[in-house]
Formats: C-alpha cells, sequence, structure tokens
C-alpha cells in the first residue's frame, strides 16, 4: 500500500497523472519518501521529472521508471549530507510526502548550510577528471559529460547560495546568466547521444566559474580508479561514475556518501 498512498499524496500536489502512471512499487524496507527539485516546488514543464528519495534499511541503485526517478538512501548515507548542497537542496525544497518513523523529517531538519567557498574549492579537485579527454574520449563520453553536467550544475546552485539569492531551478539559472544553453546542457532527461560540442560547453562554463582545472594525477580514469583503489575517495567515486560503472542514473546514491 506505500505506493499507493505516495501516490495519493502526489495528486494532490498537482503532480501530472501522466508522470504518476509510472511510479514504481517501493521496496518492503522503505521507511520514508520525499520529492524535490521541479515538481516539489511546482514550477514543473511538461516534460519534468518526478525526483523522489526514499528512507531505506539497505543500499540499493537508484532507479527509472518513466518520468520518475527514485535515488534510494540508508540513515548513514542520508547524514553524509550535512552541510553539502544536496542537503541544502533538500532542505529548501523537499516535500516529505510519507515518514513512517519522522526519521527522513529529522534528517533532512538536520542538514545545515553548505559552505559554498568549501564546495567549489572541492569541484576544483574533481575536475582533474576532465584533464585526460586524449585519453578517455571517445570511450568515456557520456559519463564524462553527465560529471560535468553534475559539477556545473553544482557550482551554479552554489554560486546563487553565496550570492544570496539560493536557486535550484536550471531554468531560472539560464534565466539570470542570461544563458539559455544552459537549459538544454542541464536539463536531467537529455535527447538523443552525448556529444564532444556539450561537454565543451559544459566544461567552458564550469572553467568560467573555478578556474583552469587541476592536471590529472593519474593520467586517465582508468588510471585514476587503479591508484585510488582501496582509499576510498571523492575522485575515485567520480572516476566510476565517469566510467559507467555505478551511478547510471543519479549523481549522489550509489556512491557511500553524498559528495557536494
Amino acid at each position: 500500500m506505500i505506493r499507493d498512498d505516495v501516490v495519493d499524496v502526489l495528486v494532490g500536489m498537482d503532480v501530472p497523472a501522466g508522470v504518476l502512471e509510472d511510479f514504481p512499487e517501493l521496496p518492503a524496507d522503505v521507511e520514508g519518501v520525499l520529492v524535490y527539485g521541479s515538481q516539489a516546488r511546482r514550477d514543473a514543464v511538461p516534460g519534468s521529472d518526478l525526483d523522489v528519495l526514499a528512507l531505506v534499511t539497505a543500499q540499493r541503485p537508484s532507479t527509472d521508471s518513466g518520468y520518475v526517478h527514485v535515488s534510494y538512501y540508508t540513515q548513514k548515507q542520508l547524514s553524509t549530507g550535512i552541510g553539502t548542497l544536496f542537503g541544502a537542496h533538500l532542505k529548501r525544497d523537499a516535500k516529505i510526502v510519507w515518514d513512517r518513523y519522522g526519521h527522513l523529517t529529522r534528517a533532512v531538519e538536520d542538514m545545515g548550510e553548505v559552505d559554498t567557498k568549501r564546495l567549489l574549492a572541492r569541484a576544483r579537485g574533481l575536475s582533474e577528471l576532465f584533464t585526460s579527454l586524449d585519453r578517455d574520449l571517445p570511450k568515456y563520453l557520456s559519463g564524462l559529460l553527465r560529471q560535468a553536467r553534475y559539477l556545473l550544475r553544482s557550482c551554479l546552485y552554489a554560486q546563487a547560495i553565496a550570492g544570496g539569492a539560493p536557486c535550484f531551478s536550471v531554468r531560472e539559472l539560464a534565466v539570470r546568466h542570461g544563458d539559455p544553453y544552459l537549459t538544454h546542457l542541464l536539463a536531467s532527461r537529455q535527447p538523443g547521444k552525448a556529444t564532444a560540442a556539450d561537454l565543451a560547453q559544459c566544461l567552458s562554463r564550469l572553467r568560467g566559474i573555478i578556474g583552469e582545472f587541476p592536471p590529472s594525477e593519474h593520467g586517465s580514469l582508468e588510471a585514476t580508479v587503479v591508484n585510488e583503489w582501496g582509499r576510498p575517495s571523492d575522485i575515485l567515486s567520480m572516476a566510476f561514475m565517469a566510467l559507467g560503472v555505478t551511478g547510471k542514473t543519479s549523481d549522489y546514491a550509489e556512491v557511500e556518501k553524498i559528495l557536494l
């Protein structure tokens, strides 16, 4: 009954029936559900996804079902969002849909504020993954583009927070920056295949925020994974996702901790 109860609440939030018909069955260990993003803010447009976060007791990969994206987090994973951009995003925009024990509500309340200077510095460190493109393209174009979008989106959100006008809407950011192409570059649902042109566009805008990328310490994505293996790090998590080993649908829930 969890799925039906959640869908009933979302109907009351005016989430379109055409989106909700794709809402998946939820695993038995789900303890809470929230929605965030455009559907939660009620500024969605036709074709907007429904972003769902489900609190679970056992870690599992995120899923996509039609226009519904569900990320699964354990309490331990979600606690790593304290002081992060994703935590700030949830605290500002999330709507709790169902919370059996109140754990999800408390987790969101505890997220705190994000240190934008630290976030931008960490994003610059992670950008070293884009300095070995001669070795990594075209084999890993899709993963690299997804990670470039992730870092660019994160840095734009951080800029908005630092400027005193928080915003987690890609369309609003495109308007603020007078850059209509951002709406395409950062859209969660991308038509067609990844292109080198879009990667170049993302990296150009990212450099404009954080400066030149530091050189790769290891020389390629594959070498990064080999050399960082055994010492879990943010750069290892990003490299895994860029390689397509994990995180095909999410930039957050497939790794042990929230990165930014």
